[in-house]
């Protein structure tokens, strides 16, 4: 027995008793689902817990409380896992909550829901999710659904696991009428349905042929038939149990090869350890092996590719359709990895549709890596001119958007004729007319645009062949059609389709994605015109992220204008930015400011430039930037001339050092001012030093900030008496009775402090 666990000897220790009912029915099963907008926040994570918990039964558990709520979301969260065809594990989940209602005293709230999403299913090709779906149906009389269930049997259109899957539908029913039309059906022309009625019947009681069903017929309807549908209850039962059974060993194992997997540090030994799981022979744990190299792959570290290939790759043609599906998702991710020959060949021989359009995808993905420059890879240029002419077969199948995805991922690389090329793009286009699916015209016209993209080699015949499309696409009234529309048109002509939006009105376009193309080409190529749009975005944007990108275009518009249009614009954000008190205003004002100082420093033009750094101190003091501040006022002090103008400039710049602490500075600057005169209480700086006094928010430091004022040494021979008066009276406010001077006082040079 010891030959089938894994080869590590602690697995044989730990995993031992686990694994004895591992290999009747493993399967592993990933979901996936996107809940609708208008259901509650609550709803919501039961949605996703249904299609995306890896535990069954929490996914049961999520199902069962689903189906007792009456709400409508509910409702509507079972019936779309039931239709989930690519997600088995919700299909499953659901099927099995619905058939725990069998023995609950409480009913399922409108179950009739139900009956015809079930009957869908077993009509499907997955007889072990059809079998669940039959186990559910029996919440309903054999009144209630013998109709469709004869239906599907009676359907030649049908394929041949439907009416098996319907034949166990009606075999499992503890009902007086199954077992004799079971035994009608032994009679069907149709050998499938003979065949499938036979094996169902000896489900029912082994070992009796065709003759003796036929003769005990009659005993079945005089009430025998108690006896066998207890036995068949009895049997369900024990298969039920026997099956949760190994579903709880099968998650133990995992979890024991989770821990081994954790305690193992080194990165080749982790590496031989998924390798040996690969090969492994039950397919949950081949499974296993696969979600851990995708998560290896995410982490960033480089994969062991030398250990891994071989046994990865070898997975694109398992037994089970499950690991086939996740091999072809994981090797469509790997760019280090050459799959394209053993995808290429179980493409050609898949029969399940669901996997060969992953193995398409995953195709498609390893083309376009290996086809890259500086590609680790190559392949066969015949392996992307044969899944050239399968992705065009996909058209037929009614799958167009994996097919344009595909298509579009052939070609974006070069190697090809323009000969070659341009039938799969008129190909494309052509099935966007056809199509009348909002969801796949969208699709389609996303890849459209992607090969009209910078990183496609032939744009260019792109270009001509989808234009016309793209231009009639932009005023459709779904944004969904107008906004890729917009973007494959930009892609082509972006100067072009730039002028023809802006004269539509698109600026204010009702799609965020349309707006911020045309932000994105302002950016690029938007002229002075632009700022009125782009500055009114600022201001009524509908997010954040648009209003900024919004600035952004506008920034860098004002590079190429002249000093003046800054110098307008700074002054209409500024009073915006104010009467609104918005802090990104005033950042990108005092942005724009300081590149339109710089322009006007280049030109040279002084009266610009110093209406700009008024406006730049200002911005500055309210923005409490005092250093920045003091040293724009410090400029203009410097350069003005007008008497009156220096006095107001040296009390904002007096304000500015209070209100930044700079002792020195203050002391200084008011020493030059009394070289010249004397300083009474109406002067400029009297009333800011009076303010300021009288504020008074920080005692100590403003008690420090008197003292060095108090301190100011004055000549002997220039007495004055105003400004010794007020130092008095200041004392007396703060209630400073001594002092103690803070030395002599040096009055600054002419570059430092300048007087008025």
């Amino acid at each position: 027995m010891n030959t089938i666990y894994h080869k590590k000897p602690i697995v044989r220790k730990t995993a031992l008793a686990m694994f004895l009912l591992l290999c009747f029915s493993p399967l592993l099963y990933a979901a996936f689902g996107d809940p609708p907008e208008d259901i509650s926040s609550q709803l919501k994570i039961n949605r996703w817990t249904l299609f995306n918990s890896t535990d069954e039964q929490i996914r049961i558990d999520t199902a069962v409380e689903l189906l007792k709520n009456s709400d409508a979301g509910a409702r509507q969260i079972i019936l779309d896992a039931l239709a989930a065809g690519d997600n088995t594990a919700a299909q499953s989940s659901a099927c099995k909550a619905i058939s725990s209602f069998r023995n609950s005293p409480q009913l399922i709230p409108a179950k009739n829901d139900f009956i015809g999403p079930l009957m869908n299913i077993i009509k499907g090709q997955n007889t072990e999710v059809a079998n669940l779906a039959a186990q559910a149906s029996l919440i309903f009389t054999y009144r209630e659904v013998k109709g469709r269930l004869d239906n599907i049997i009676r359907d030649s259109d049908l394929p041949a696991v439907a009416k098996r899957n319907a034949i166990y539908a009606i075999q499992i029913r503890p009902d007086k009428e199954t077992v004799p039309l079971l035994i009608d059906l032994l009679d069907s022309d149709d050998k499938i349905i003979a065949s499938a009625a036979a094996d169902a019947l000896a489900r029912w009681l082994p070992g009796i042929d065709k003759q003796q069903w036929q003769k005990m017929r009659r005993d079945i309807e005089r009430g025998r038939i108690d006896i066998v549908r207890q036995r068949l209850l009895s049997q369900q039962d024990r298969m039920r149990l026997l099956n949760e059974e190994i579903s709880k060993w099968q998650k133990r194992y995992l979890v024991s090869l989770d821990s081994i997997y954790q305690a193992t540090a080194d990165d080749s030994a982790r590496a031989k350890f998924i390798a040996d799981s690969l090969a492994f022979e039950q397919s949950l744990v081949r499974l296993w092996a696969i979600e851990k190299i995708n998560m290896w792959q995410k982490s960033g570290k480089p994969l062991p590719v030398e250990s891994l290939q071989k046994p990865l790759i070898s997975l694109v043609s398992d037994p089970e359709p499950a690991v086939r599906l996740a091999a072809a998702k994981l090797l469509g991710l790997l760019t280090n990895i050459n799959s394209a020959d053993a995808l290429l060949s179980q493409l050609k021989a898949e029969t399940n549709n669901d996997v060969k359009t992953e193995i398409l995808v995953a195709l498609g993905h390893v083309c376009n890596f290996a086809l890259s420059p500086g590609a680790e890879v190559k392949i066969n240029p015949q392996v992307r001119i044969e899944t050239l002419q399968i992705a065009a077969e996909f058209f037929k199948d009614n799958n167009p958007v994996v097919a344009a995805e595909v298509i579009r991922n052939l070609l974006l690389q070069n190697g090809l004729e323009e000969a070659q090329v341009r039938p799969y793009f008129e190909l494309i286009a052509a099935n966007y007319s056809k199509a009348s699916d909002v969801q796949a015209r969208s699709r389609l016209l996303d890849e459209m645009a992607g090969l009209c993209g910078n990183d496609s080699f032939y744009k260019n015949i792109a270009g001509e062949v989808f234009s016309a499309i793209f231009l009639g696409a932009i005023d459709d009234a779904s944004d969904q059609i107008a906004s890729p529309g917009v973007t494959g048109l930009m892609r082509i002509d972006q100067a072009g389709t730039f002028g023809i939006l802006k004269q539509k009105g698109f600026t204010s376009h009702s799609s965020g994605k349309i707006r911020d193309e045309l932000i994105s080409a302002a950016a690029q190529i938007g002229t002075q015109q632009d700022l009125e749009w782009l500055g009114a975005l600022t201001m009524n944007a509908e997010s954040e992220q648009e209003r900024q990108r919004a600035a952004d275009a506008m920034m860098n518009i004002f590079q190429y204008c002249e000093t003046q249009v800054l110098f307008s614009w700074a002054q209409q954000l500024s009073s915006q930015a104010k009467s609104k008190n918005d802090e990104f205003l005033l950042t990108r004002t005092r942005a724009l400011l300081e590149t339109a100082e710089k322009k006007a420093e280049a030109e040279q033009d002084a009266n610009t430039l110093t209406s700009l750094r008024r406006m730049l101190a200002e911005h500055y003091a309210e923005s409490s930037l005092y250093g920045l501040a003091a040293k724009y006022y410090g400029m203009l002090l410097q350069t003005a001339a007008d008497p009156n103008d220096r006095q107001r400039l040296t009390s904002r710049l007096l304000d500015v050092n209070l209100r930044s602490g700079q002792t020195e500075s203050v002391k200084q600057l008011l020493s030059n001012v009394l070289l010249s005169s004397d300083i009474g209480s109406n002067a400029g700086v009297s009333r800011v030093l009076n303010s300021y006094f009288l504020q008074n928010q920080n005692p100590q430091t403003t008690k420090q900030m008197f003292l060095a004022v108090a301190a100011i040494k004055l000549p002997t021979d220039s007495p004055r008496p105003l400004w010794s008066k007020q130092i008095e009276s200041w004392r007396k406010l703060l209630q400073i009775d001594s002092m103690t001077p803070a030395g002599p006082n040096t009055p600054a040079g002419p570059n430092k402090i300048f007087t008025p």
